[in-house]
């Protein structure tokens, strides 16, 4: 079966697509134009995994607004009748091999079940000519933290039960090491990038969430969505991250990678943020600012975790105020020995000089 030619219009402005969606097919958008040069400035691509109906209710192929002028076919699971779309499943492509340039794959890995992720691998990279890009969540104690809260969350804010992360529980969250050992058993070569930093993610789907529970104005979630993109995303590669971006290489088919790490290597952050408040704060502030009325019997894990902080903090509020006090007296103390220390001075030099003098005065009368 051979990929439709890629459809060059996109109604949908790329900034109101959700903030992480934006973020990876963003990155994969950079690792592709720095290695056009090199392979050709029209490529044939597979998007693995890439359906998604908006909140609006549109099916789209979000690819299209990052890669408009490649030839784009899209398979997933998901009934369809787009154009440059078909029904099917990853673990069985029914594509010749090297059908493709390069196949990518965003947020798709951790919903195939763990025995059949080799497989699915397998595939993607048997009908690559140049190679794969694929983004998914990778376990972590961070990652796993933050899902496990975002899920009790939406059963207390929403009352359901959010269908993805509840799979990611069932399924497993692939892990980033064990994923990188089976690449180099089968040699190969790979690089991996940090994708959206675990506190911002966390931050902004507790926002998402929490304005579904409360509006259905689809211009303010895509305000909200924009927003972060434009102002809030540009250090967002960094660790802890949600997600991992991991690039593998097809055997014998040129140095397509090292051109990509040399355009993405440079974005990858670092540094901490030093100038701008930390996100764990901004996710503190969202929790005041949504007034978020917990009930221990219907929260479960959400409450229990937010409880623990707050009796945490009050501990080292009050540990922090008995080292002041203890500072405090210390400082009085060493005041009050200096102050006898000094008057033992000069008590003493007045001794002193009153026996020189009665020396002197009796020697002079001998």
């Amino acid at each position: 079966m051979n990929p439709e030619p890629g459809i060059t219009s996109f109604e949908i402005n790329p900034l109101h697509l959700p903030f992480d969606q934006y973020g990876r097919y963003r990155m994969i958008q950079e690792a592709l134009d720095a290695v056009r040069p090199t392979i050709g400035e029209r490529l044939r691509i597979l998007d693995v995994g890439g359906f998604f109906r908006t909140g609006r209710g549109v099916d789209i192929l979000p690819v299209r607004a990052f890669l408009p002028d490649d030839d784009l076919l899209v398979i997933d699971q998901q009934p369809g009748t787009l154009p440059g779309y078909i029904q099917g499943d990853g673990r069985n492509l029914d594509f010749d091999d090297h059908s493709f340039d390069f196949v990518i794959s965003c947020d798709t890995l951790e919903h195939v079940p763990n025995p059949d992720r080799p497989a699915f691998w397998q595939e993607l990279l048997r009908v690559a000519r140049y190679g794969v890009l694929l983004a998914a969540p990778f376990a972590g104690p961070e990652v796993v933290a933050a899902e496990e809260l975002l899920f009790a969350y939406i059963q207390a804010e929403l009352g359901v039960e959010q269908r993805q992360l509840k799979e990611h529980h069932d399924y497993g969250l692939p892990d980033l090491e064990q994923t990188c050992a089976f690449l180099d058993a089968k040699g190969w070569r790979h690089h991996t990038y940090p994708s959206g930093y675990i506190h911002a993610w966390l931050a902004m789907m507790i926002a998402k969430h929490y304005l579904l529970g409360q509006t259905n104005d689809h211009d303010l979630h895509e305000q909200l969505d924009a927003y972060y993109t434009r102002f809030l995303s540009a250090d967002e590669r960094r660790e802890p991250a949600y997600r991992h971006m991991v690039l593998v290489e097809c055997d014998g088919h040129g140095d397509w990678l090292s051109a990509a790490d040399a355009a993405l290597q440079p974005t990858i952050c670092t540094n901490a943020p030093a100038s701008q408040p930390t996100w764990s704060a901004v996710t503190n502030w969202l929790f005041q600012f949504f007034s978020i009325n917990l009930d221990q019997q219907s929260t479960g894990p959400l409450a229990q975790t937010v409880a623990v902080q707050a009796q945490t903090i009050q501990m080292l509020q009050h540990a922090l105020t008995q080292r002041e006090a203890q500072v405090q007296d210390l400082e009085q103390r060493a005041r009050w020995l200096e102050e006898q220390a000094m008057a033992s001075r000069r008590a003493l030099t007045a001794v002193e000089q009153g026996r020189v003098m009665r020396l002197m005065r009796w020697l002079s009368k001998q």
